[in-house]
This record gives structure tokens, sequence and C-alpha cells, in this order.
């Protein structure tokens, strides 16, 4: 059952809950998708209101003017909302420069101090500044604390914040948004904001991509250590009145590669060394870093989108804090007020199809660490070539996408150069790891992390050996845990086992419920072993499973399909990946359970087991393609009469 509201905001970041707080107090009934509150950019950020400071020109500058001076009176609403102080200070910002400027700017507030007059107001600058631009209408806010406001207001006000979901595609027919596809079921509303930051781009195609930001803190020896905000060439540094001094940020265009690094915050401690020397023996008291949505041209995407009943809010970049308020009240006077602001086309995706030659990051820095990803070639001017590479039938799990439909194991073979043979020979891209005997090093399991190559094989943690719902969620949060070592950080996904039988290891049906239940609010994308039950499986899927992974007979039997009326049952009522798992012994079964319409197997002791695995890992994924292809192709019918297959007119007599 779809669940309803008047508008649904795809992302519950500063602009997703700025958003809701406007629409809710106009008297809509908005609810909240949101992935994983603490990822959101707002947290990775140090508060910033510095449209002049920041350098920003243009649409951007006027933009960011606007939105700045709206800045008391929003906050001062949401602070009466949420009865949380949001640290709003409108302490204006040095931004200090190594060369002084050749003449001053007439249509700005700034001012330029030199040297000696910046002495006077912020003493211990380093020997390569000049003077400094004094922004006295820049400001910042606690950035973190306004998200914490911003949540208790919107919850305050009634809005409904749907945590741990993650949105896997919009349905659309007709240039209308019928309804959103999560891990947890469908949603349906009147109206769609998308406002999922850097991940807005795995939602529907936009050229946002994330920018990752590292940042540390510092405690000061006393609150007059530093007394204002000083913007710096590609550094931030940002003095709270607790005593905390916020150093930021680099820009890294490395993808998602998560964490702190080396490079990273030496680069960031090097620059504020030299930009104020005395910081260098002040205490280093936190490192963290985030993701910022960034687009080819760092202006932001905003207003209408191709679908009539959709409205952009996204690709804010560095400006998300700074933007709130006056994002969430253009979206409020174009949906409640049906008033659009001529500003709102400077920000409209059509840019990007209009004109594909954007030059990258006119608006602030340039990033590190990598190029920026091609986005958007016009079809008006370009024809695409299509990759013959590519193939468009591809399995969908929980939106990741993947090539073959055949899933392996690790257990059982004779060695791990076996294992690794065998993988890469049936071409699978989903490997089954157990966590317990991973986290033990079980016989067999040593050395089975570093095996595999986890940039080109997608780890599938399960919970193997489990006998209770409480036991798998447990080794559910290692297996993630696990993946994220590996460097698969965006690793949410679980095999789900709960086999409390030890001779025949059927799963426990009310156990695996209950686990998938508390796992799926968790955020996992799971996988649920199960005995080849519809109403199961039926269960399974509305408490938001991936897929369901009924079994072809008991575990390691190699005895087949045994159940092939109830997977057909279950295949025919399933709207996620139904993946048969056990059972099956040869090829032959194999290509049967695809050609039965199974959207994918999970094949491992008839692999390891075998006389040669490598052959029959390289079997397994041959018969798995040609299985599917007879499915896609359709089988002609059984008939109990012979049909010749050569025509039988225009005969040559004799």
């Amino acid at each position: 059952m779809a669940q309803q509201a008047d508008v649904l905001i795809l992302g519950g970041g500063i602009i997703g809950l700025a958003i809701a707080v406007e629409l809710q107090q106009q008297g809509c009934a908005v609810t909240i998708l949101n992935r994983n509150f603490t990822e959101a950019a707002c947290h990775a950020a140090a508060g910033m209101l510095a449209p002049e400071a920041e350098g920003l020109t243009g649409t951007m500058l006027e933009l960011g003017r606007r939105s700045r001076n709206m800045y008391a009176d929003w906050c001062r609403k949401i602070e009466q909302l949420s009865g949380v102080d949001v640290g709003y200070l409108p302490c204006g910002i040095f931004a200090p420069k190594s060369v002084a400027p050749s003449q001053t700017v007439t249509d700005s507030p700034s001012i330029w101090l030199n040297r000696a007059q910046l002495a006077h107001h912020e003493p211990g600058f380093g020997d390569g500044v000049v003077g400094a631009w004094w922004h006295p209408e820049d400001g910042q806010v606690d950035n973190r604390r306004l998200s914490q406001a911003l949540l208790q207001a919107a919850r305050g006000l009634g809005v409904v914040i749907k945590e741990g979901v993650t949105v896997l595609g919009l349905q659309q027919i007709q240039g209308q948004v019928q309804a959103v596809q999560t891990d947890q079921g469908l949603f349906q509303a009147g109206h769609y904001v998308l406002a999922a930051g850097s991940w807005s781009s795995q939602i529907t195609p936009l050229p946002v991509y994330p920018i990752k930001g590292e940042m540390m803190s510092l405690r000061m020896p006393n609150p007059e250590a530093l007394r204002r905000v000083i913007f710096g060439d590609n550094l931030y540094l940002v003095p709270r009145t607790n005593g905390t001094l916020i150093i930021g940020a680099t820009a890294e265009t490395v993808q998602w590669q998560p964490n702190n690094t080396p490079q990273g915050i030496q680069t960031l401690l090097n620059k504020a060394i030299q930009l104020l020397p005395k910081l260098k023996d002040w205490e280093i008291t936190e490192l963290w870093w985030g993701f910022r949505p960034a687009t080819p041209d760092e202006k932001l995407i905003l207003g209408a989108s191709p679908c009539e009943n959709l409205t952009y809010a996204t690709g804010h970049y560095r400006n998300g804090i700074l933007l709130a308020p006056i994002t969430a009240k253009l979206i409020g006077d174009r949906l409640i007020r049906n008033q659009a602001d001529p500003l709102l086309q400077h920000f409209s995706y059509q840019r990007f199809l209009d004109n594909p030659t954007h030059q990258p990051m006119q608006n602030g820095h340039n990033s590190q660490n990598g190029s920026m990803p091609s986005f958007f070639i016009s079809p008006k001017t370009t024809t695409a070539t299509p990759n013959p590479t590519e193939t468009p039938d591809q399995l969908v799990i929980a939106g990741r996408r993947f090539t073959s439909r055949l899933m392996t194991g690790t257990g059982k073979y004779p060695s791990i150069a076996a294992m690794q043979q065998s993988v890469e020979a049936s071409g699978c891209e989903i490997v089954t790891v157990a966590v317990r005997r991973v986290q033990t090093k079980a016989p067999g399991h040593e050395g089975l992390a570093e095996a595999l190559d986890w940039q080109k094989i997608w780890m599938l943690p399960n919970t193997a050996g489990c006998k209770t719902a409480e036991e798998a969620i447990r080794v559910a949060r290692l297996g993630r845990e696990m993946a994220r070592l590996l460097g698969q950080e965006d690793n949410n996904f679980v095999k789900l086992e709960v086999i409390p039988d030890a001779r025949y290891l059927l799963p426990d049906p009310i156990g695996t419920l209950e686990a998938a239940a508390q796992l799926v609010k968790e955020g996992f994308a799971v996988l649920p072993y199960i005995n080849a039950d519809p109403l199961l499986a039926k269960r399974l899927e509305e408490v938001g499973c991936a897929t369901v992974m009924p079994l072809g007979s008991p575990i390691g039997s190699g005895q087949g399909i045994q159940n092939e009326a109830n997977i057909k049952i279950i295949i025919e009522q399933s709207k996620v990946p139904v993946v048969i798992d056990a059972g099956i012994g040869s090829p032959s079964e194999a290509a049967y359970g695809m050609e039965l319409g199974a959207d994918a197997l999970l094949v491992n002791s008839a692999i390891a087991l075998a006389k040669d695995p490598v052959q029959m890992g390289r079997a397994m994924g041959l018969a798995t393609t040609a299985g599917r292809l007879a499915h896609l192709a359709g089988r002609i019918p059984v008939q109990h009469i012979a049909s010749a297959s050569s025509p039988q007119t225009g005969l040559v007599s004799t």
C-alpha cells in the first residue's frame, strides 16, 4: 500500500528540512524521506553566511545576499518553533589577502584594511598577509545546532520524517511522478521535491556529484584568541563562542571515498598555521568529513523539472547553510502561492541541456585530487553512441546495477586460490561472505577478506550460523562494518539467514521476518534466505526487503529445484528480485531456474565441491546467462502431437 502526503520531500538535510518547515506552516501535509540524517552535508560545514567573503558573483551573489539578509528573522522563527539556540552571529568576516587590491569595490559594503589596520582588529596573521577585506554584513550560524533545531521544528509542526529510507527510483508516466519506490515500499504525494544533495543523481539523472570536504576543530586557549571569522584562500577559520575553532575545508573530487586522510588534514593544518601561526600549539579536538553536492558551474539546481509535479532543490555545494532560507521561500512561493521568482530561471536544470560547454567551478574554489566528472551532452547537438559492453538487461537490487545474475559463495573450496579462480571464471559480481567465519578466522576463511578484489566484486555479507533474530541482527551490523573496512563505504547489503535447524538447515520464517523488519529500519538492503513460501515472501517484500531468496532444495544437497510450483508463485507475485538460493547442483538446473523467471541465482557448493571448481564456475555463469536469455525469448508451447518444422505447402510432387 502506497503511503500518501501532500508534498513528499526526498532528502532530510538542511535544505529538505527548511522546505518542510516552510510548506507545513503554509498548511501542507509534508513527509520527508531521508537515507541518513548524520550524513547530510550540513554536518560537514562551518556555518558561514558569506556571500561577500566567498566571492560569489552575478545571480549567485544576488541569491546569497537575499538569503543572508533573511537570516536573523528566519533564525528567530526556527528558535521559537524548536526552543533551540542556533548560534546565529552577525559577526562580520575578514578575508585576508597576499596582494593588495588595485581599486576598491563600489557596489559592496566591504572595506579594505591594510596590514596595520587589520592588526588593530585581529593581530597575529602570517607574514604573507598584506591586508584583508572586511565584510561587515557576513556572519555565521552553528550548523549542527541549526540542523537539530530544524529537525525539532519540523517534528513539532507535524512533518512526518521517515529516517533510514533509501529512494530507489521515481515512477513516472506522461510527465508526472506517480510514486517513489523505496526500500520500504511505495510513497505517493500530490507534489515531490528532490532535495537529496550529493545523492540526487542516484535518484534521477542530474549533473550533481559529491565533493568531499575534510574538516577539523581546535580548542582555543581563550575566547579572545580569535574573535572573527577568517576566510582565506581555500581555507576558513570559524571561532565559536564556546572556544572551539573550526578549520575547513578541503575540496576533493574523489567520488564516494570516505574518511579523513593524512594528506587532507596536513593540508588544512599547513594552510591554517601559515595564515595564523599562533594556532600551531592549540589542541586538536575533532576531525570529520562529508560530501557536498556540486554542479559543473557551481550553481544550484532550483525550480521546475521535466515532471510537472516534481521540483528540484539541490546542488547547493558550499552554500547550503547560507541558501537554506531563500531556497525554502522560493519553493514555498512556487508551490503554495504559485509565484515563480524571476531569479529561478538562472538556476534551471535546462541550462545543462541548452549549453553543454559550461566551464566548471566559476563561483568558488577548484577541486583537488581528481578531475570533475562529465555530464549532460545536449541531445540537440550530439547523438550518443551506444556502448557495446553495456546491456539494458541488468539485475537491479536496492538501486545498484549488476550485469551478472549469478552470485557465488566462498565456502567449501579446496583452497583460497581455487575460490579466487572460480569466482573470476564465473563472471559473478556479487560474492557472499559468512561474517562469523571471517571474524573468527574459521578453517578455510583465513585471509578471505584480502583474497578478492573488492573494487570489482560487491560483497554480500551473510549471517550464516545465526540461530535467532537477535544474533542475525548483531552479525549483520558487523558485516556492514566489515564491508566498509574493505572500502565499500556505501554497502548496506546483507544476506539474512536465521537457521536454528542443524540437520536440514531450514530457515526460521518467524525469526527471519522479525530480523528483516528491524534491519530494514536500520537502513540495510536485506536479502532474506527463506523456504519457498509465497506468503512469507510477500510479507518480507512488504516490510521492505530488497529481494527474496527461496531455496530450491536444502543447502548443499544438490537435489536441484524441488519447490518449482511455489517458486513460480513467488516469481509471479513479487515486485522485488527473486533469487533462487541453495540446492542447485548442475548447470542444467541453474539454467532451468532462470528459465522459470528467477532474477538471479546463488550457487556455492555445486561449484566449490566440483572436481574442477574453476570449470564449474564458468559453466554456472554460462548457464545462468543462457537461462535468462531463454526466459526472455520465451519457449514454445508444449503439445501432445508432432508439428513439422518444414512447410507443408509448395512440396515437389513425386
